[in-house]
């Protein structure tokens, strides 16, 4: 069953993901071209291990809670596997997600993608 709206609401209200790591090893930004959500990941890497993954997010609730899931499923993985996570990990961890607005549940993960890249030294396009 996807997640009803106050299943979302308790995501955001209980986020543990949100906010800056000042240290990170990795950091990404993604804005979707059409509504101008933005997610903004960042990794704190130890021994090819996320050990700490945060992220911050604007103008959508869908971005928002995909992006505190994302982070959660992050950390603790090697960062080849982070690497791979996708929007249907997201969607088997939150047990179901609306379809709607289902595009701008992807900035976080490209947005992670990018953190990755940028902490291997190279682009993501």
């Amino acid at each position: 069953m996807p997640l009803r709206g106050e299943d979302v609401a308790r995501i955001l209200r209980e986020a543990r993901h949100e906010g800056r790591l000042s240290d990170a090893s990795g950091v990404g930004r993604e804005t979707h071209p059409l509504c101008d959500d933005e997610v903004e990941f960042y990794i704190k890497v130890e021994g090819d291990v996320i050990k700490e993954a945060r992220f911050q997010a604007y103008n959508c609730a869908a971005a928002i809670a995909s992006s505190e899931i994302l982070a959660g499923l992050a950390e603790g993985r090697s960062v080849a596997e982070a690497e791979k996570l996708d929007l249907e990990d997201i969607e088997r961890a939150a047990g179901g997600l609306p379809e709607i607005n289902r595009c701008c549940k992807l900035v976080g993960v490209r947005a992670l993608r990018r953190a990755i890249a940028n902490y291997r030294g190279q682009s993501y396009s």
